[in-house]
């Protein structure tokens, strides 16, 4: 039985901005170079027949020259592997494409905007798919290319977001879509977050995720799949590939007599590499009302600690509201007041009241804190 060996990325979104690590961020937009740099590696040490990447490789076509010229120079590294690239919604098979002003070597291959298909007869397989041809594309319930009966396997390649209707503006992956495709594998990319593998039918899909995270909301591992295909079978592995790992951990201070040690503690449970990864740390519990947590302190001693650390102070006084609302002040009059209308709110609006509640205190006491959400 033919079978064939891949590996599957997506969404490298090289030349990103990375904004969010300020000072950080220019080392982070060649790390991420870097790692697509690993990813070859990794083909070739695995010695993989097909590298499918899944869209978004570069986060725009207008990526600096010298993130441009890396990228070309790691494909050409390549040393058995047949590279198969769908262009996604960031960097679209338009007049402006890194990939249309470029000479390519022949085993790197562009999929067109179109439905196409890329024939390997000695790996015995043919790989399937399409390219943005903008930011937007549409999907459709039906592949325009319906493979063959016959026993080579079936790849496709392609950019876009598994939904239940073709709503969508990056070009929907409908069930339908899936189940009349005639594919043994469908490699997915545009969403950040790996899936499992899953099947429709005798078709494997999966989304591979970011190899590196582009942000908070993109925490914990991320990697790559390899493994083989084979008809009506994907055995994958998924394999760690990211260089940094962000975390996003709420650390309750309640009673915490040394926060900045607890933080450190708390980091240093995520793995001995921990000094390598970014942190968000967000404060959280009660701390007396004459206490202020000195968040510039604690980001001047943790920034040596990891490789970046941002820290949100998301604590409220432990105050005794009973009494507090006895007292014959404009904060206690306050306090009588919301109190009364936690009391007699709906389920939904008390959260509302309880939180106008804690800033009108904190109002009372001093500047009160940046909510960034």
């Amino acid at each position: 039985m033919n079978s064939v060996r891949i590996l599957h990325t997506a969404d490298l979104h090289i030349g990103a901005g990375c904004s969010y690590l300020s000072a950080a961020a220019p080392v982070r937009r060649k790390e991420i170079l870097k790692t697509f740099e690993n990813i070859i590696s990794l083909a070739n040490e695995s010695k993989v027949d097909l590298l499918l990447i899944a869209g978004d490789l570069f986060d725009s076509n207008k990526v600096e020259a010298d993130l441009v010229d890396g990228v070309f120079s790691a494909l050409d590294k390549l040393e058995n592997a047949k590279a198969v690239i769908a262009l996604g919604n960031h960097d679209p098979y338009t007049a402006d494409s890194p990939f249309l002003n470029r000479k390519l070597n022949p085993y790197t291959y562009i999929l067109s905007p179109t439905d196409c298909v890329l024939n390997f007869d000695n790996l015995g397989c043919r790989v399937y798919g399409a390219s943005f041809d903008g930011v937007y594309c549409e999907g459709a319930n039906r592949f325009a290319i319906t493979p063959p009966d016959d026993d080579l396997v079936n790849i496709m390649v392609i950019h876009g977001e598994a939904r239940s209707d073709l709503g969508g503006n990056y070009r929907s992956i409908t069930p339908e879509f899936v189940r009349y495709s005639g594919m043994d594998y469908i490699a997915l990319g545009h969403i950040h977050k790996m899936s499992d593998v899953q099947y429709l039918g005798t078709t494997a899909l999966a989304y591979c995720g970011c190899p590196e995270g582009q942000g908070f909301d993109e925490s914990g591992e991320k990697g790559v799949y390899i493994g083989t295909i084979s008809k009506g079978k994907a055995d994958l592995e998924s394999v760690k590939v990211a260089r940094r790992t962000h975390y996003c951990l709420d650390i309750d201070v309640t009673d915490c007599d040394d926060i900045e040690r607890k933080i450190k503690e708390e980091i240093s449970e995520t793995g001995e590499n921990f000094a390598e990864n970014y942190f968000k740390i967000t404060l959280i519990g009660k701390i007396k009302d004459n206490i202020k947590i000195d968040t510039a302190g604690l980001l001047a001693s943790l920034s040596v600690f990891v490789a970046f650390i941002k820290i949100i102070d998301k604590t409220v006084a432990d105050v005794d509201y009973n009494i507090l609302k006895e007292e014959k002040t404009l904060k206690g009059y306050f306090t009588a007041l919301m109190l009364e209308k936690i009391e007699t709110a709906s389920d939904s609006e008390k959260e509302k009241y309880i939180l106008a509640l804690e800033k009108g205190l904190e109002s009372f006491s001093g500047e009160v804190k940046f909510d960034e959400d």
